[in-house]
């Protein structure tokens, strides 16, 4: 069965409600992902996939489920943190609702036309340039989407590749240039996300008639050097940053920390496919490694992220990622259970009784 391309997709990026959007923005990942999975060929998952589980992983943040029940066991004693704390995490929740906007509003238009062209039309060469050609040469960071231009090309190199590790080489190095060109766009996002104001929230909550002033509420609290409440306030909140967003839920319910190496896939025996450890070819492939992959030879050692705020650290463990878990076909699976899909199409929040999204 043919998967229908999504008509919706402009309305979802205009939803107000950052939780609800979010969902379907998940649901439309999939969505994509499947009908490009139809258009390029089987055997390899493509950005579109690894965004669905990275979206998903985003809500989590956007909604902060559980969170307040985390600050609050973290905090301990130090109640005079919560206040502060929680207010950061809305904040930040506000920037990363943002950020899976911004790059879904701009990508899935271009997968939905990729998959109208090469699949159900059939494009070839001419439409190939037609299609990059709308596309703006500039460099990402000068707001241009020159990775756009030369991954849908590599897309469509692997769709018409009839050696299979070529094909899966030309996939990795798409997914490759669409994930550098996404982070490149988002790089205010997740700077702003880590490094949270928490020092001048914590201070506005000081002053009495500004924020509350919860000194005034926490008896001996008024003793405490404002240097070490902060220091402390921001120990707690890079706790909470790294158990809440620096980890990508997968199928089935496991969770990927990005500060670690990442493991092989439940189904390998190696950590990269044996299509992907040689990548000497294409040769742009090879430079795109060179450049970001820090890992030791086809091992995960050097796979995992140091310090998620810097674009080259972060372009190391998503290299390593969609390289790793290119050909991990479990992937492609529903990130939503059907009744949820139901309630998420009617642009609802799913109830707490089919499950946890």
């Amino acid at each position: 069965m043919t998967t229908p391309v999504p008509t919706d997709l402009e309305a979802i990026a205009e939803l107000p409600d950052g939780a609800v959007r979010n969902l379907l923005i998940t649901q439309r990942y999939h969505d994509l992902s499947q009908a490009l999975t139809e258009t390029i060929g089987p055997g390899n998952v493509n950005w579109s996939t690894f965004a669905t589980w990275a979206s998903k992983t985003a809500g989590l943040s956007i909604r902060n489920e559980e969170v307040p029940s985390f600050v609050a066991q973290l905090a301990g004693e130090r109640l005079f943190l919560l206040e502060p704390v929680t207010e950061t995490l809305g904040t930040v929740s506000e920037s990363i609702a943002e950020g899976n906007k911004r790059v879904y509003a701009e990508l899935t238009p271009l997968f939905a036309q990729f998959v109208r062209v090469f699949r159900d039309a059939g494009g070839g060469q001419a439409e190939l340039a037609a299609f990059v050609g709308r596309l703006d040469p500039r460099d990402s960071k000068d707001g241009g989407q020159a990775p756009l231009i030369a991954a849908f090309t590599s897309y469509f190199e692997a769709k018409g590749a009839q050696d299979a590790t070529l094909q899966a080489r030309h996939m990795l190095l798409g997914n490759c240039l669409i994930g550098l060109h996404e982070q490149t766009r988002l790089q205010p996002q997740i700077q702003e996300a880590m490094d949270a104001p928490i020092d001048d929230i914590i201070r506005k909550h000081l002053v009495p008639g500004t924020g509350g002033g919860f000194l005034t509420k926490i008896i001996g609290a008024v003793e405490r050097p404002l240097e070490e409440l902060t220091g402390l306030a921001q120990d707690v909140w890079e706790e909470i940053a790294t158990r809440t967003m620096m980890s990508l839920a997968l199928p089935g319910g496991a969770v990927l920390p990005l500060g670690r190496d990442i493991p092989k896939a439940a189904a390998s025996r190696d950590f990269l496919p044996q299509a992907l450890v040689d990548v000497a070819d294409p040769t742009e492939l090879a430079a795109l490694m060179k450049l970001y992959d820090r890992a030791k030879g086809d091992s995960d050692q050097g796979s995992g992220s140091i310090d998620w705020r810097l674009l080259d650290d972060r372009m190391n463990f998503i290299v390593n990622l969609f390289r790793s878990r290119q050909q991990d076909l479990e992937l492609l699976g529903q990130p939503f259970s059907v009744g949820q899909r139901e309630v998420i199409e009617t642009r609802q929040m799913p109830a707490p009784s089919l499950g946890k999204l």
